[in-house]
């Protein structure tokens, strides 16, 4: 392709003809589509095609000029140039469709809405392409009601469109009206399986996110790396060891390890779900795919997991690598030093991240200070940084000093964290457990019991305690603590031993799959 710089077409006095200004117009339009992402020259190009005047000689660079607006990041530019465009010759199919794209990105419904009027005046309602991007306009807006009667009013329904109801309706969390739409879909394809699953996912029902994802490898359809990535943290949620064995297995034989979010999800998966080794496996085999996500995820694992020392030194192995770390990575490095119990190393990175690298720390890494000094007991010096911050103090970090008071026994500081909380935020149980206990193991009875009634007098709630237990893969049950009805834990109980039965089953059918390919 001939490349043309701007001050060589600016030199040219004279417009082009029609024949001569053909080369130029596809060399521009080429041009445009390579730099849809900068302004500067995008604006550069708009003003060489009105320049040479080609926009009275084809709708190509209308089009042209509509698509690189509406997918960038200059979204109103777009609805600008269709008012233009109508009085030319871009009036059609394209225009229209380029603009609610354009509406969709700005989330705005009333633009769409008057798009949506001017599509029937132009006879264009019962256009597939037309009709889609009105209803992706209006999805996006979160509009779901003229969503559905957009829909409902179209006479043909393509695949693109069908997925984008059930992916948008789902992203929104109507999965319910997202299931009964997949269930009339007459031609599934893995994008309407990917939308459902993210929607369930999204929506916090793991079970049923990793139920559709076995159905769906049951029946033919191979996941692509997009419903891997959205059927991870179903699977952590669940705890499933096999299922995320499984998912790499598959993701190593169908090659889609090469994406570097699927080895970054993969590691993440195996860090929550215990698998330490398997982490670090992943993690290794990236070699030189690997990011800087990939690096905080591997140090957050072994956080996470109290191999303190093997974090320290991933960090500085990922430094000696020339990968800079952000505000996450230190975040993760200072809690593997909090339960190392590596102060020294952990104020040195604190330090390193606010002067070296010029991050300003958030309460988070303020938070992880004052647990990495309560651990080792230095209770005053906690105290201190707190009431010394220069950011608003939330909950999180006055408890996290309340616990380490319970592990020391300290009273005083104990019962100044809770004053704190009570001011902060409506008043907890497990704030009031902690002082109790910590009272009973220093001998104080009587006023432990004190601090037991004022938690019935206030009628404060504790939030229930949850223990999973698998036994030999097949069955797990759930214990709850702190529950007055044994009836729910019975039915929560049974509904995830009937649900890893199920599981069980459709891997069994799954891998024999898999053996007899």
């Amino acid at each position: 392709m001939t490349w043309f710089s701007p001050s060589r077409l600016l030199g040219e006095r004279r417009p082009p003809s029609r024949a001569a200004a053909s080369p130029h117009l596809h060399s521009l339009v080429a041009l445009l589509l390579r730099h849809q992402d900068r302004r500067r020259q995008l604006l550069q190009i708009h003003a060489q095609l009105v320049a040479h005047q080609v926009f009275d000689q084809s709708p190509a660079p209308w089009r042209a000029l509509l698509k690189a607006y509406s997918h960038g990041p200059f979204a109103q530019e777009a609805l600008l140039l269709f008012r233009l465009a109508r009085r030319n010759l871009a009036d059609d199919t394209f225009a229209f469709a380029f603009s609610l794209k354009a509406c969709a990105g700005l989330g705005w419904p009333r633009a769409s809405a008057q798009l949506h009027g001017l599509v029937i005046r132009k006879g264009f309602e019962f256009h597939a392409y037309v009709h889609t991007s009105l209803i992706n306009a209006y999805v996006v807006c979160g509009h779901l009601v003229e969503a559905r009667r957009a829909f409902g009013e179209m006479p043909t329904k393509n695949v693109v469109t069908w997925n984008v109801m059930i992916t948008g309706f789902a992203a929104w969390g109507e999965v319910e009206y997202a299931r009964i739409l997949f269930e009339r879909m007459p031609c599934k394809n893995v994008v309407s399986w990917t939308g459902l699953i993210d929607g369930y996912t999204r929506a916090c029902l793991y079970a049923e996110a990793v139920a559709l994802f076995c159905h769906m490898m049951a029946g033919g359809i191979s996941p692509s790396e997009i419903t891997v990535l959205a059927v991870v943290p179903a699977v952590f949620n669940l705890g499933g060891v096999l299922m995320g064995e499984m998912l790499h297995v598959y993701c190593e034989k169908k090659g889609l390890m090469s994406d570097v979010r699927l080895g970054n999800s993969l590691i993440d998966l195996y860090a929550k779900i215990g698998s330490v080794q398997n982490s670090l496996k992943v993690f290794n085999e990236m070699l030189d795919r690997r990011n800087l996500v990939s690096w905080t995820s591997i140090i957050s694992c072994f956080a996470m997991h109290g191999l303190s020392m093997e974090a320290v030194e991933l960090f500085a192995e990922m430094r000696r690598e020339g990968i800079r770390p952000n505000r996450i990575t230190f975040l993760s490095v200072i809690n593997a030093c909090s339960h190392g119990g590596l102060v020294e190393q952990g104020l040195a990175f604190f330090k390193s991240m606010v002067y070296e690298y010029n991050i300003n720390p958030e309460v988070k890494h303020f938070g992880c200070i004052i647990d990495m000094l309560g651990r080792a007991g230095r209770l005053n010096e906690a105290e201190q940084i707190i009431e010394g911050l220069p950011v608003e103090v939330n909950v999180i970090v006055w408890r996290t000093l309340l616990g380490c008071c319970s592990k020391y026994g300290e009273i005083e500081i104990g019962q100044r964290a809770i004053k704190r909380i009570l001011n902060l935020e409506k008043e907890s149980g497990g704030d009031f457990a902690v002082l109790s206990n910590m009272l009973n193991e220093l001998g104080w009875f009587s006023d432990a019991e004190q601090v037991r009634k004022l938690v019935d007098v206030r009628k404060t709630v504790k939030v229930p305690g949850l223990a999973l237990v698998a036994v030999k893969k097949l069955h797990a049950h759930v214990t709850v603590f702190g529950l007055r009805s044994c009836r729910y834990a019975m039915y929560k109980d049974i509904k995830f031993m009937l649900f890893s039965n199920q599981m069980w089953i459709l891997q069994i059918k799954y891998l024999s799959r898999l053996n007899h390919q």
